[in-house]
């Protein structure tokens, strides 16, 4: 399976588990009942903001809703730290410097500037590319803190 298709798979076990229909997920996250339901059908993946919201509601890791962890974990995470504070460890503890990760990724300065400096955040698509690239987990990047 993808990651799409893991994300709805996920997220329709975690809603049939707590018996869950789509507009108290809805209101719970702060979307509309359209958006939860493209995103059971698998049509894309939620923003950062709903992926942590759908994380925060079911009190599980935003990776084990992508398929990156076999099996739920029960934890409650504390405030977010803003994504250009993950990104800047990231890149300081694998003593990457921002040339470096230019060269080896082909990401542009301008949006490596923009993560660090302006408060530019990468899709989730990005962020799961970036957590393997660093191998740390999307809930890290994301600024989910224990």
């Amino acid at each position: 399976m993808d990651i799409l298709s893991n994300f709805a798979e996920r997220l329709k076990e975690c809603m049939e588990e707590r018996e869950i229909k789509s507009p108290t997920l809805a209101k719970a996250i702060g979307a509309n009942r359209t958006t939860v339901s493209e995103l059971l059908r698998g049509e894309y993946l939620p923003s950062n903001e709903h992926m942590i919201a759908i994380a925060d509601y079911f009190n599980c890791s935003a990776d084990y809703l992508l398929g990156l962890e076999e099996f739920p974990k029960e934890k409650t995470f504390g405030k977010n730290r803003p994504f250009s504070e993950s990104f800047s460890l990231c890149l300081k503890e694998s003593k990457t410097s921002q040339y470096k990760f230019h060269k080896a990724t082909g990401i542009s300065y301008s949006v490596i500037y923009g993560w660090l400096h302006r408060g530019v955040v990468p899709t989730v698509t990005s962020i799961i590319a970036l957590s393997k690239y660093f191998g740390v987990s999307v809930d890290f990047l994301l600024g989910r803190t224990d």
